[in-house]
């Protein structure tokens, strides 16, 4: 079967001059001519606000690529509606499947259009920033389109463990309406590793949550600093951020297989204490599991003001639309033993409504953010990458094992892989995560994964090249 790329790469040149409709949801002031838009600081930052809402969507970060599609073809959930079916048996051609797969790839490129229409003016109009803006809007936007195509590269190609020099995608850099060649898949990682550390290296002296400043915080507000430009400073954990830029490098290594680099990063932010595992005693009191973690664990992450109407309704429960349903014996093999008992997640972050059989994910109830980056990744990506348990132990202890330490001779793989398919779900990693190391088959579940890693690019649109 013949592939072609679909119009956002080569009709990028022209998404703003078609009309912001199609490309900034943030509210009608933001509806305005390009020229407009960029003759001033405030038209950047609505530009950089857009591109954090278009991810926000359910067919990208919003869905898709957290808590919905990905998670499905991740084997997270035991059963969904039937509508989505085919998504647990790999049917990528079927068409609610096709669909989620093709809103993938044409929202990450339409968000990195937008990346480039930013990068394409600011330099040019330096002179309307205020003090640090430039640095942060430029950076953001660098940061976000690595963040964009690395996620793409993630999804329609071969894993860099597999396929390192295999043509993969492309890497958009401009605004154009010329198609763009793919690279390899260790050019494409290449390509984010470039643009991620010149965007930390940017943003590093200006970010109020990086390390040029000794602390952070989102209550209260009790100095100007954060509040001048609109409050453009303000909740910047729901920005990419320094230490966002940071975590997504450590990602981004470990995937290329260069853990050298992916401890730097995962330590920095680590040591960085700028985020903090929870504790026993932040438990209760009303606060739920999604509040708690957004607070102190989330780097990065995306902020929707309907999560539970919008996302969890939608995904988790029996009167939802997509039903993602956890069963008992699942939940039970991924939390184990002594864990069904006293993980802290797995007492905290599920719900059985009254009336109703099945237990669903409510991790996004009583919440406002989707996570993109956290503090527990970087912990158990420096084990990987380290070989030193005691970052393991040190995650697993603010999750209830404090005390049930590690064996000293245990299987530190098997255990982050325990970790990770009990961190992550309803969040989009854990299928990314045996795609990077091969699993053949799933944990507990043999399915068998030999062809089902790469999606399929979109077939209906422009022609490129011979994609097979």
């Amino acid at each position: 079967m013949k592939y072609r790329i679909v119009k956002y790469i080569g009709l990028a040149g022209v998404l703003l001059l078609g009309g912001c409709s199609d490309w900034l949801d943030v509210d009608p002031k933001s509806q305005i001519k390009q020229e407009a838009l960029f003759e001033s600081e405030a038209g950047f930052r609505d530009a950089l606000t857009g591109i954090y809402t278009v991810m926000a969507r359910t067919e990208m970060y919003g869905g898709n690529e957290t808590m919905g599609f990905l998670d499905m073809v991740g084997q997270v959930y035991t059963d969904v509606s039937i509508n989505y079916e085919d998504a647990l048996k790999y049917d990528y051609e079927s068409t609610k499947v096709e669909e989620c797969i093709d809103a993938i790839w044409r929202g990450n490129y339409n968000a990195i259009a937008n990346c480039n229409h930013i990068l394409a003016n600011v330099d040019e109009k330096k002179g309307v920033f205020s003090s640090g803006v430039y640095e942060a809007v430029k950076a953001e936007a660098m940061a976000l389109r690595g963040f964009l195509h690395f996620d793409v590269l993630r999804g329609f190609a071969p894993s860099y463990l597999r396929g390192a020099n295999v043509a993969a995608i492309p890497y958009v850099e401009e605004v154009t309406n010329k198609p763009i060649a793919q690279l390899t898949v260790a050019e494409v990682i290449d390509k984010v590793i470039d643009d991620v550390e010149a965007a930390r290296k940017l943003i590093k002296e200006v970010d109020p949550i990086g390390p040029s400043f000794d602390s952070y915080t989102e209550k209260g507000y009790e100095t100007e600093d954060y509040i001048q430009g609109d409050g453009f400073w303000l909740y910047r954990k729901s920005h990419l951020n320094y230490y966002g830029m940071t975590a997504l490098l450590a990602r981004v290594y470990l995937y290329k297989g260069d853990k050298t680099k992916a401890l730097e990063c995962a330590k920095e932010v680590i040591d960085g204490e700028k985020f903090t595992l929870l504790e026993e005693s932040q438990l209760g009191d009303g606060n739920t599991w999604g509040s708690l973690c957004s607070e102190n664990e989330y780097i990065s992450s995306l902020y929707v003001y309907d999560m539970e109407e919008g996302r969890s309704d939608v995904y988790f429960g029996e009167e939802s639309t997509v039903q993602c349903h956890i069963s008992d014996t699942r939940r039970a093999s991924v939390f184990g033993t002594p864990g069904v008992d006293i993980d802290w997640r797995n007492q905290n972050t599920f719900f059985l409504k009254t009336g109703e059989a099945k237990t669903y994910i409510g991790k996004y109830r009583g919440v406002n953010r989707i996570p993109l980056l956290k503090l527990s990744e970087m912990y158990l990506i420096a084990a990987e990458a380290s070989g030193d348990k005691g970052y393991l132990q040190t995650l697993r202890d603010h999750r209830g094992y404090v005390n049930y330490p590690l064996e000293e001779n245990c299987d530190l793989a098997a255990e982050i892989e325990a970790e990770y398919r009990k961190e992550f779900m309803a969040e989009g990693q854990l299928f990314y995560y045996y795609k990077r190391l091969d699993y053949n088959t799933l944990p507990d579940m043999g399915v068998v994964m030999t062809g089902n890693y790469v999606f399929p690019m979109p077939d209906d649109e422009m022609e490129f090249g011979d994609i097979k």
